[in-house]
């Protein structure tokens, strides 16, 4: 079976590192997942919420950039992504560096479990479907994620401060050295420099 890249609208596109065809296939499950979701409650004459208040707004935002970043990035939870990335190198914070490996759905998977953007609409789709389902549940859920966030942008404000206290100490140390330095060299008067000879050379006498 070809390759949707090599086929109508789609022909020339870059298989290689762009699966389109388990694009497609990713997408149309997150589709009838949430038009599932939706149908259901509308069966079960579960009332949805009119709209979502600035302050669950607010909780699930933080909620979702948490869960995100722990998919797609941590280094405890590499073990979900292992058989869809290639681990490359370790960064700050505990998290990771990886590539997505193989090919179709695989490489599919590992481009969207590796991607904290990607996974941005599947995360906030499950914690709002789940403050439709048990709110209280949903927001203790949300509320230990959204303090998790917090906790993670005090400890990078943390390090930034600390960085730049850092670089200012060092920045006052090379100063105080190079001054310390030009006010140890010694300028030569001009009597001195009329002296200067060469070796083995008499002085010239000043006129009287």
């Amino acid at each position: 079976m070809k390759a949707p890249q090599e086929t109508g609208l789609f022909a020339g596109y870059d298989d290689a590192h762009h699966p389109l065809g388990s694009y497609a296939v990713l997408v149309g499950a997150y589709g009838v997942s949430v038009a599932g979701f939706l149908g259901w409650t509308a069966r079960s004459r579960r009332r949805l919420p009119e709209r979502t208040g600035l302050a669950d707004l607010a909780l699930f935002t933080l909620a979702t950039h948490s869960m995100t970043r722990l998919l797609a990035k941590d280094q405890v939870t590499s073990f979900l992504r292992a058989p869809f990335v290639r681990f490359q190198e370790s960064s700050t914070a505990g998290e990771v560096e990886e590539v997505s490996r193989g090919t179709g759905m695989q490489k599919a998977l590992g481009q969207l479990l590796g991607c904290p953007f990607c996974l941005g609409p599947w995360v906030a789709a499950g914690l709002l479907a789940a403050r439709a389902v048990a709110p209280r549940q949903a927001r203790w859920l949300g509320s230990v994620l959204a303090l998790s966030a917090a906790s993670s942008f005090l400890h990078r404000a943390y390090e930034w401060v600390g960085e730049g206290l850092h670089r200012t100490r060092e920045e006052v140390r090379a100063l105080k050295e190079r001054t310390d330095r030009e006010e140890g060299v010694q300028f030569p008067s001009a009597s001195t420099s009329a002296e200067a000879l060469e070796p083995g050379r008499a002085p010239i006498p000043a006129p009287s």
